[in-house]
């Protein structure tokens, strides 16, 4: 599944940026606690109005290690995959996804089901996020179909 969707979750710039970041803080289990204790995303998670602030969201990387910061929409669609990926498949095979690790997932379902419904949030308001409106229109519809397609995946793990 990852290498479907590889692209959209790791090919810009911020995606591969949390990708390294990924295969930097974890050595064979990732969790959605590393996850919360490496960047500040769960902000947004916990409260999905601060989104409407602005196009721009940026979470922000709390490793030492890396002083940047990652647009909210490229992390959930990268997340996603990783979780659909683990989901289906019983691990996180990142190097299919220019990655070089494979991994486990462990998350509560809730934690899941948060990660969905942002993700739901992005393919239902796209102009929302800044992400959309750096892409031309070709882009923008691929992009789309990769995040319903993701959606539908995650269906398959949510039920």
């Amino acid at each position: 599944m990852i290498e479907n969707w590889k692209d959209t979750a790791f090919g810009s710039d911020f995606g591969g940026d949390f990708l390294e970041l990924v295969e930097n803080i974890t050595s064979d289990t990732l969790t959605m606690n590393l996850i919360y204790t490496n960047t500040d995303v769960k902000k947004y998670i916990d409260n999905p109005d601060l989104l409407k602030e602005r196009t721009d969201n940026n979470v922000q990387f709390t490793n030492s290690k890396f002083e940047q910061y990652i647009h909210f929409e490229d992390l959930i669609i990268a997340l996603s995959v990783m979780i659909v990926e683990a989901e289906l498949n019983g691990e996180i095979d990142l190097t299919k996804a220019y990655g070089n690790k494979v991994l486990k997932f462990q998350a509560e379902k809730e934690e899941i089901k948060s990660i969905h419904s942002a993700l739901q949030t992005i393919y239902n308001s796209p102009d929302s996020y800044v992400m959309f409106e750096m892409c031309m229109e070709e882009e923008r519809e691929e992009t789309l179909t990769d995040i319903k397609n993701i959606l539908a995946a995650f269906e398959k793990i949510m039920n």
